[in-house]
């Protein structure tokens, strides 16, 4: 059977923001189902040019049942371009994953996406099922993809006003973990650019992988890239730079990377030891960033004080500062430390004090966020959550002040919660003000999560417009 072409618009609540879905007929079997079947599904277009394109895996309609002895997905690989192109193991996030089980004949289907170059042309994937009893059947399914077009806001006045700073979701960037599978499950991105590069690479990347929300892999990895699309782990690292056993132990969350004095970079995160109840922000440095210092602390709390979430550092006028999200209480509100010259733990006042963000989102508080200073300003990206809850329907808000103790929101998301397949909870995000096809901005690498049994998790990556762009290149 063949798939039929779809082609969608979402456009969000501002009326501004729009990403375009587009794909064109999949060849694939023919005639009535008796095995199970690899079809082309869908392929998206994001506003800033990344080409996506999504396969299902499905069993045959009317098929005898085998419980005892189901499918199972032994390989997928996937080929760009002419038939002598060469096959490649596809990195797919969604369910289509080898390892897995196939639903049952009329009881669904394993659906995953890959990026592939925007200049689409043809696309093929190959997957390979097989069951215990050894039947192995090679499926394959073939589409031809239109080229993605980046979507270049046009001049409004309605881009005037900061509130309406705005992108598309984003592209899926795969990141290199120490889980297993390697690569594609992650969060927590804090981005470092270095313009002319350090150590070989322009831009570097701290994360915390978190397959299926499994904490057990929730440790501080670094990654680096030339072009912030492609990431690699630098020759000579071992990931992770701390390992904690997860829960119900002590587990590590929320990484901020930041260049500090010396031409050093410095990896900070949260650690959460629950029976002595007690939260730790620590930090390990490196002047070549294949080689880290012990982890050291910042400071430590009682859970029953204190539990500064999702820090995020900067150093400035010789000393460090530092932001975080304090979740003792509903609501959630940011606080602020003032540190010394290094952030050892000895050089933090206190007590911390509390920074105003203006009012939020109706029902929502702040979850997770990231800082930056741009020009005379301080901007960042703020992730809200659902009262009461751990990240639940989270959107991203754009915020900015002038002092580093009072805030605004744009009480809108800048990045869509929604994008199909992907992500339905935006989570933290990293940013830099930039350009892209001449029009200022933001650059930004934003975490997302899918709600699924287990959960997947993401990074993407995407440009925000605005026309009240602090310091921004010309």
């Amino acid at each position: 059977m063949s798939a039929m072409s779809r082609k969608w618009l979402l456009v969000t609540a501002s009326g501004v923001l729009t990403a375009l879905m587009a794909g064109l007929p999949s060849q694939a079997q023919q005639g009535p189902q008796a095995e199970p079947a690899l079809e082309f599904g869908s392929a998206l277009c994001g506003g800033g040019g990344d080409l996506e394109v999504e396969f299902l895996l499905t069993d045959a309609i009317g098929a005898p049942a085998h419980p005892d002895d189901p499918y199972v997905l032994a390989d997928v690989d996937i080929q760009v371009g002419s038939a002598s192109s060469p096959w490649r193991d596809a990195v797919f996030s969604g369910t289509l994953q080898p390892g897995t089980e196939l639903p049952g004949p009329g009881e669904g289907s394993l659906a995953g996406s890959t990026p592939v170059p925007r200049e689409g042309g043809r696309v093929a994937a190959k997957a390979e099922v097989e069951r215990a009893d050894g039947e192995r059947i090679v499926l394959s399914a073939v589409t031809d993809l239109r080229e993605c077009e980046p979507i270049v806001p046009e001049e409004t006045p309605e881009l005037d006003d900061p509130s309406r700073v705005w992108g598309p979701y984003g592209g899926k960037r795969t990141i290199p973990t120490q889980a297993t599978p390697s690569g594609g499950q992650t969060t927590h991105p804090s981005v470092v650019r270095v313009p002319g590069g350090w150590n070989g690479y322009e831009y570097w990347m701290a994360h915390t992988p978190y397959p299926g929300s499994n904490s057990a892999w929730e440790d501080p990895n670094i990654a680096a890239s030339n072009d912030g699309v492609n990431w690699v782990v630098p020759s000579g690292l071992t990931n992770p730079i701390d390992d904690l056993p997860g829960l119900p132990g002590p587990y590590n969350s929320d990484t901020d990377l930041q260049m500090g004095p010396s031409n050093t970079m410095y990896v900070f995160w949260r650690a959460v030891d629950p029976d002595a109840f007690q939260e730790r922000i620590k930090y390990s440095s490196s002047t070549d960033g294949v080689n880290w210092t012990a982890p050291a602390e910042v400071m430590r709390n009682s859970m029953t004080v204190r539990r500064p979430l999702s820090p995020s550092f900067l150093y400035e006028d010789g000393l460090w500062k530092m932001w975080a999200i304090d979740i003792i209480r509903t609501p959630n509100r940011i606080i602020f430390y003032q540190g010394g010259a290094t952030p050892a733990k000895a050089n933090w006042s206190t007590p911390p004090v509390y920074a105003t963000l203006g009012a939020m989102q109706n029902d929502k508080e702040p979850w997770h966020l990231s800082i930056v200073r741009d020009g005379t300003d301080y901007i960042g990206l703020l992730n809200d959550t659902a009262f009461g809850s751990t990240g639940r329907d989270g959107d991203l808000l754009f915020i900015t002040g002038s002092t580093s103790l009072n805030f605004i929101n744009t009480r809108m998301s800048a990045v869509p919660r929604l994008k199909p397949a992907q992500h339905d909870h935006l989570y933290r995000a990293t940013m830099y003000a930039d350009t892209e096809y001449g029009v200022p901005g933001y650059r930004v690498w934003y975490s997302a999560r899918m709600a699924l049994n287990p959960d997947v998790w993401n990074i993407q990556q995407t440009f925000l417009n605005g026309a009240a762009v602090h310091g921004s290149p010309p």
